[in-house]
């Protein structure tokens, strides 16, 4: 099933290259028994299955895809659910990057010629992930595989801070996952979007929101943004896309008697 909905004029369809479940008490380390509360949320073997997902933005500018999944080394589907969603690689004027994650560059690179799989496309890369990830000895693997041959290739652009990707969206800092990490905020006809990326990556911290998990860079940084960014969402009544909420993570953030929850929802399923 393919997903879309639309903020405005910009139709966004969820892709989903994945879904794997995690221990939840290795997703949260320090949660200890207050795990136990969220058993709803968790698998019988206490597993939290997380969706893969991607989210390709078509406003009548240019089409967008914000991040490439775990790609073929984990068997991703990321390819099948473009094409079953009526689009092809070379449709694509853009990728960008919420963060430099290998669950979010999977699909960078054809293995076949070493050459960047979306073959029209400019790639957009949060200069502060770049920094710390080029800088680190040795580089992550993945770093290696998916990021450091759009360099060679001449095709990735770097930038800092808020970045226009066309007249309804724009690239935001949402830093503490990654020191670069980033949203994508779309504003369109009086209607407001946002590509969450991993600011909030279950169920669980979504009503949680204090908890740090082992995937976050910098724990202060991430929950204060996670705190102040999930505040905006539901005050604005902002629709949301999220990498790894529960396929196909479309739904928005509440608050319901004094706490925040996620709320998902299918806006429309296309059969493939």
């Amino acid at each position: 099933m393919h997903h879309r909905f639309t903020v405005g004029n910009v139709e966004i369809i969820a892709l989903s290259d994945a879904v794997q479940a995690y221990p939840g008490s290795a997703i949260y380390p320090q949660a200890g028994d207050a795990l136990d509360a969220y058993r709803h949320y968790q698998q019988d073997d206490g597993g939290i299955a997380l969706n893969f997902g991607c989210f390709l933005l078509r406003d009548p500018e240019r089409t967008i895809l914000v991040d490439t999944g775990l790609g073929p080394t984990e068997n991703g589907k990321l390819m099948d659910e473009l094409s079953g969603a009526g689009a092809s690689p070379d449709d694509v004027d853009a990728v960008i990057f919420t963060h430099l994650h290998p669950d979010h560059t999977g699909w960078n690179i054809d293995p076949d010629t070493g050459k960047p799989r979306f073959s029209r496309a400019r790639y957009l890369v949060p200069g502060a992930d770049w920094g710390h990830y080029s800088q680190q000895q040795p580089q992550p693997d993945s770093f290696q595989r998916d990021v450091q041959p759009l360099m060679a290739a001449g095709v990735m652009d770097l930038f800092d801070g808020e970045h226009s990707l066309s007249s309804s969206s724009v690239a935001v800092p949402t830093p503490g996952h990654t020191p670069g990490h980033t949203s994508i905020m779309i504003t369109s006809n009086g209607e407001r979007g946002c590509i969450l990326g991993d600011v909030v990556l279950t169920p669980v911290d979504a009503e949680e929101l204090a908890w740090a998990n082992s995937f976050d860079w910098d724990h202060e940084m991430a929950r204060a943004t996670r705190l102040r960014l999930v505040d905006r969402l539901i005050n604005e009544e902002i629709v949301v896309g999220a990498s790894h909420l529960p396929a196909p993570g479309i739904g928005r953030f509440v608050r319901l008697e004094g706490r925040t929850r996620w709320q998902g929802f299918n806006p429309s399923e296309d059969a493939s």
